[in-house]
This record gives C-alpha cells, structure tokens and sequence, in this order.
C-alpha cells in the first residue's frame, strides 16, 4: 500500500499521509488556510518529480498564482484546471451529451490573465475531467472547492446529488491520491462514507490548529498545532519537539 505524505514539514510523525488511489477531505471556515496546505501537498508531490493536478471551481489559473506571491511554495510545475458555472444563467439537463468539450490543464507556470476560463455544468465538467484523466495519471490531485461546485448545477438536478455524482465520479476515475476541500461540514455527512480520511482545519486568526476526525491509518494525535510562514504551514516547534522527546523516552 502507498502512502503520499501530506507534505508539511513535520507533519509526518503525526499522520503518515494518505493512501494511494483514496479520496479525502479538507474542510474548514473561510481563511483557514485551505488553500494553502492543499497548494504544499501538491508542491511537495512535484518536488518529487510526480505529476500534480490542481482543479480550481473559485478562482482562475492567473488569480490562483498570485494569490501565492508572497509565499515560497513551489508551483511552477503544479497543473491547473479552472472552470467558472456556464455565465447564461443554470443550463437545462438534456437527455444525451453528443460532445464532450475539451479543455487541457496548464502548468501554473504558463498562467496568465488572456487564458480563457472552461464554462461548465456539472455534467461537461465530469465528462471532461474524464478526458483529462484518461491521457495523464495524476500521483496527485486537488479539488478546491467542493463548496464552489454547487454553483455548477442544472435545472433538473439537485445540488446536492450533483456535488455527490462528482465526489464519486473523482474517486472512481481519477487513479490518484485526491484532497478535495470544502468550507461546510453538515452538508457532505451523506459523503462521509466514500472518504478515505477527514481533516479539519482552523484557525482564530494567529494560529492555526490541524484536526484528524476521520482516517484509516495509524495517527499518533487527534489535534496538531500548526504555524503558517512564507513557506507554508509546519508543525509549531515545541508541540513537535515535546512530542518526539516523550516518543524517545
């Protein structure tokens, strides 16, 4: 059985990673950081040389990487796919899809604001996503937001079924190590099952606390203290220190 750590530095004492080929969650309010940690699991996966995939519902290519201007992560060789719902308002479902649109991921590198967005509804975003995933393997990949996709349904079909359609359609497809974040909890208790881990992340505005609720692994602690520097997040030092020397003794 693999294991993808999660890529935050001194995180792994605590919690190994994730399984190869499972589906996860990571939630949290608003500023959390989200994003953040979500970007260093997939930074940490190219550095290794695999291939990371970055799939954007919030923010265009562009936004995303300036977002991290201010931060050392690295992302030039992160791929990214960012959809916006279809603008003329909640397309109607049709009985048959005859054409399958083709939008290609782009290494973030190659970001820039004259890339125009992929206009979705759920369904064309879960056929094309299918494309992607049958011409490349992922090692890893990002879904950011699972809240955001909501805005991507049709007349005809529940939000909500919609959101759990998709959640199935990544797990099943997609042959990767997935990391899908939300911002709600009460709304995917029905998603609950097909996750593989669980974390909750949060923070009161100076610091930041990394909860396990739900995994399948062996974890050492249920809550992990976490700070946030231009490098990203790591665990805070003395909560690591005091933890590897009470493992020693």
């Amino acid at each position: 059985m693999k294991i993808v750590p999660l890529g935050i530095k001194n995180l792994d004492i605590f919690i190994p990673g994730i399984r190869d080929e499972s589906l996860n969650l990571l939630y949290g309010p608003p500023g959390a950081g989200k994003t953040i940690l979500a970007m260093q699991y997939l930074s940490s996966g190219a550095k290794r040389g695999e291939t990371v995939l970055y799939i954007s519902l919030d923010q265009p290519a562009w936004m995303v990487k300036k977002n991290f201007e201010d931060f050392d992560i690295f992302l030039d060789e992160i791929h990214i796919f960012d959809a916006v719902p279809i603008v003329s308002g909640k397309a109607e479902v049709k009985p048959v899809r005859e054409v399958t649109p083709i939008a290609k991921p782009l290494k973030m590198k190659y970001a820039s604001k004259d890339k125009k967005m992929f206009e979705a509804d759920v369904l064309s975003l879960r056929a094309t996503l299918k494309n992607v995933f049958d011409r490349t393997k992922f090692d890893r990949i990002v879904v950011d937001s699972i809240t955001a996709l909501r805005y991507f349904y049709m007349r005809g079909l529940n939000p909500d079924a919609g959101v759990h359609s998709f959640l199935h359609f990544i797990g099943t497809y997609s042959n990767s190590a997935v990391l899908v974040t939300a911002e709600s909890y009460d709304n995917l208790i029905a998603e609950m099952p097909m996750m593989d881990s669980v974390f909750y992340l949060n923070s009161n505005g100076k610091s930041f606390e990394f909860q396990i609720k739900k995994g399948t692994l062996g974890y050492s602690v249920e809550k992990i203290p976490l700070i946030l520097t231009k490098n990203g997040f790591s665990v805070e030092e003395k909560f690591y220190l005091k933890f590897v020397r009470r493992k020693v003794k």
